[in-house]
This record gives C-alpha cells, sequence and structure tokens, in this order.
C-alpha cells in the first residue's frame, strides 16, 4: 500500500534529523584534538590583554618583556628555525646599510 506524502515527509524528516545528531557527535569527537590548541590561544589571548591593561598605566617596560619572553619560547621551541631567522634578519640589516648610500646618491639625482 502507498502511505500518504506527509507520513513520508515526517520519516525522512526524523532521518534527516538523526543524521544531523550523528554528524554533530562525529564533528564533536573529531574536535576533541583542537581543546589544547583553544586552551592556549585563550591564555594568549587573557596575557595580551593584561599587558594591554599594565601598559596603560605602570610598566612601559611589560611589551618589551613580553617580546623577549616569545623570542626566549622561540629560541627553547625551535632553536634551528630562530637561528636561520636571526641569520636572515642581521643579512637582511646589512644589505640595508650597504644599500643605503647607494639609494639615496641616486635618489638625490633624480631630483
Amino acid at each position: 500500500m502507498n502511505r500518504p506524502p506527509t507520513d513520508d515527509l515526517r520519516a525522512r524528516r526524523e532521518q534527516l534529523r538523526l543524521r544531523s545528531d550523528q554528524l554533530r557527535e562525529q564533528i564533536a569527537a573529531r574536535t576533541q584534538v583542537l581543546q589544547p590548541l583553544f586552551r592556549a590561544s585563550d591564555r594568549v589571548r587573557s596575557g595580551v590583554r593584561g599587558v594591554q591593561q599594565a601598559r596603560q598605566g605602570r610598566a612601559p617596560y611589560v611589551l618589551g618583556l613580553l617580546a623577549l619572553s616569545a623570542l626566549a619560547g622561540a629560541l627553547l621551541v625551535r632553536p634551528r628555525l630562530a637561528t636561520q631567522l636571526a641569520l636572515r634578519a642581521w643579512s637582511g640589516w646589512q644589505m640595508y646599510r650597504r644599500a643605503r648610500p647607494v639609494v639615496e646618491r641616486a635618489l638625490r639625482q633624480w631630483r
């Protein structure tokens, strides 16, 4: 026998609702891996807020301490990458110092 269309729609809606519940549970289970990352980013955000609040009134050196601690953390976590970045920055600074007089002379000639 044929069922009325409303019964078909109700059954389909119930199937979709169950499938949606199942997919939500799968997403929740798979995103548990990201929870430590979210917690760490929340800690960083609260630390930045604390630094901003401290810097507004009392401690102008807090930002420098934050930058220094970030550098120390990078050195501890990835020393080779930090060394490579430092060497690139130093090379860029040296190139800038050497090229600056040449660029200034060229600009003076164009004026």
